[in-house]
């Protein structure tokens, strides 16, 4: 994995280019590289975690005809074979890095590259002689890729940081997209910082160097044939078996890919169905000792520990368990959301955060589960309504309402936790939601429940907090080659008489004990202890509220309303053992995250350290 940026347009001077690698060193600190064309006024940089081809693989990486310049992110998957067929064709490869074979599937095919590419991946591509540059992302965004358009130009990179530190462009909170009411059109997307934007999942931008006219096209679509949300008559006969066989195979595949690397790997493991299958496949086609990572929150009731100890026996790993009390969540919340740059409304994305540190202390490179709710219907309560009401012709909330489980009213109410100058906007921002889609309700609650995770678990409990130490991970359950067969599986055999992603537990039947393939899901966002800032955690926190929740704090950001917040801290002070505990818990959510856009204003817009170096 590594960092990568580009300019288009406007130069970049020395000292803003030096800020540059420093926002983006935790990403690539085994080395940095630079390209300038003056003429096309054009900078590309990248800083390099080297993963494969570890003496060779310096980037930017120039063609061997020197007119096409590629900075690229993530991994190509099959690249080996992807080579010996473009060598056939009279291609000349420096290097033996993954990443060099989309320069010559480039000058093979053109735009139509894609179609070859499979892995995890963003990249930047400069083309010479059309005066092009192509930013690219991954079909499921799970590697990170940011723009902004300027008055004069654009600018890309890994990270928004990254893009601020340019100097091209004055960090200013987005308030919008800070409401979580609005919907995310991920073609249009919003962060929390006004003039970003990002280089959409499974799509490319075109940019014309001359008339600096940027372009977005769609390479591949994540559609579910509507078809498959049709019941299916019983009995199913040898069909759940049929598909349950196609699902080992591909995953299999994508597994086995994924295990190429010239360094250490290793297995995020927690108890349930997901990375207890990905391990058991790892193990059987991994010739060497397999390293697994498991977190427990001290303390809280829904800790995984004891699972995640089993599926380390059954597979057979050097487990190494990190031990994480809330006290350390606290104190490493700042840190983690410098990384994540997103808000969120728990301390689990600190626990990810933590655990990844331990595991760069013994890998480069883990697999995890990530995906497989997604694809085969894991979230029971929220896909079994969505399913029902596809079949009782109700449409139901949207999926955004559907996931905060919030009516009307408290979506009205949630209007007041803003600054009253800013309600009439919101409101009117609300009203112009994405239009309904012309498809079965599940499919399209599938749809934008995969759309929505580069905004979520693919970034904060995802490459962010993994890439804060240099970590790269590998998400096999995200092969765009398995989700197009798990597309076509029925609904029914992915939800089978209430029992989520059954289709995938009868694919590891055999591979993995039963204790462990027919367990049920425990989301990892719930494992961590609720936040209690006036309860269990008003010691810990005294500090942070001093910091982030003054009055004098909420007139700086200029997005929340002190007297909501005050509002709030009152009914978080309501006994735990009442009726009144869920609007408890719930007024914690809204001050954990008023308390977390403090925070991003304060790192990157009052106070960053590109500011501070430059004064």
């Amino acid at each position: 994995m590594c960092g990568i940026f580009a300019a288009v347009g406007p130069a970049v001077s020395e000292r803003s280019l030096e800020h540059v690698f420093e926002a983006l060193y935790h990403r690539g600190p085994d080395g940095r590289g630079l390209f300038v064309d003056e003429a096309a006024r054009l900078t590309i940089a990248h800083t390099r975690l080297a993963i494969i081809d570890l003496v060779t693989g310096e980037q930017p990486m120039v063609s061997e005809d020197g007119e096409i310049v590629l900075s690229a992110n993530g991994e190509i998957y099959d690249f080996e074979r992807i080579r010996v067929g473009l060598e056939a064709k009279g291609y000349r490869f420096k290097t033996k890095s993954d990443s060099e074979v989309i320069i010559y599937l480039y000058k093979e095919y053109g735009l139509g590259c894609f179609e070859h590419l499979r892995g995890e991946f963003a990249f930047l591509l400069y083309d010479k002689a059309k005066r092009q540059l192509i930013a690219a992302r991954d079909r499921f965004g799970i590697k990170p890729l940011y723009m902004s358009r300027l008055d004069g130009g654009l600018v890309f990179a890994s990270e928004m940081k990254a893009i601020f530190a340019s100097g091209l462009v004055e960090a200013k909170l987005n308030v919008e997209a800070l409401d979580p009411f609005l919907e995310q059109d991920p073609d249009h997307a919003r962060f929390p910082f006004e003039n970003i934007g990002h280089v959409p999942p499974a799509s490319y931008v075109a940019v014309n160097l001359d008339t600096l006219e940027a372009r977005t096209e769609r390479y591949w679509s994540d559609a579910i044939p509507a078809e498959t949300a049709a019941p299916v008559p019983q009995p199913f006969g040898d069909a759940p078996a049929e598909a349950a066989k196609e699902v080992l195979e591909q995953l299999e595949e994508a597994v086995r890919l994924r295990l190429r690397a010239d360094v250490p790997v290793g297995l995020y493991l927690s108890g349930g169905i997901d990375s207890a299958f990905v391990g058991a496949l790892m193990k059987r086609n991994l010739n060497a000792q397999l390293h697994s990572f498991s977190i427990a929150f001290v303390g809280s009731e829904r800790s995984e520990q004891e699972f995640a100890a089993r599926a380390a026996d059954v597979i057979g790993t050097e487990h190494h368990e990190l031990a994480v009390t809330k006290q350390a969540l606290w104190e490493n919340l700042e840190g983690c959301l410098w990384f994540s740059e997103l808000p969120f409304v728990t301390l689990a994305p600190v626990g990810k955060f933590l655990l990844s540190e331990l595991a760069r202390g013994k890998v480069t490179v883990v697999r995890t589960g990530e995906g497989a709710d997604e694809v085969f219907l894991g979230y029971r309560s929220y896909f079994q309504k969505a399913i029902r009401d596809t079949r009782s012709g109700n449409g139901g909330a949207s999926a955004k309402r559907r996931r905060l489980k919030l009516g009307r009213t408290a979506e009205k109410l949630s209007l007041r936790i803003f600054q009253k100058s800013l309600r009439k906007r919101l409101a009117n921002a609300r009203s112009h939601g994405l239009e309904s889609a012309s498809k079965p309700l599940i499919n399209a609650v599938q749809e934008s429940r995969i759309a929505a995770m580069p905004f979520d678990i693919l970034a904060y409990l995802g490459d962010r907090e993994e890439m804060a130490h240099s970590l790269e991970a590998r998400l096999p359950f995200l092969d765009h080659h398995l989700y197009d067969a798990a597309k076509l599986i029925p609904v029914d055999f992915k939800m089978r008489n209430s029992l989520e992603k059954a289709v995938l537990r009868d694919a590891a039947e055999g591979i993995l004990p039963d204790d462990l393939r027919m367990r049920r899901k425990s989301g990892f966002m719930l494992t961590s202890e609720a936040a209690d800032f006036f309860g269990s955690d008003r010691e810990v926190t005294r500090e942070l509220r001093r910091r982030y929740l003054s009055k004098q704090t909420f007139e700086r950001a200029g997005v929340f309303s002190y007297a909501a917040y005050r509002l709030a801290s009152m009914i978080a002070r309501v006994p735990p053992m009442t009726r009144f505990r869920r609007l408890r818990r719930n007024a914690n959510k809204v001050i954990m995250y008023m308390m977390q856009t403090h925070m991003l204003h304060e790192m990157f817009v009052a106070d960053p350290p590109w500011k501070r170096a430059a004064a």
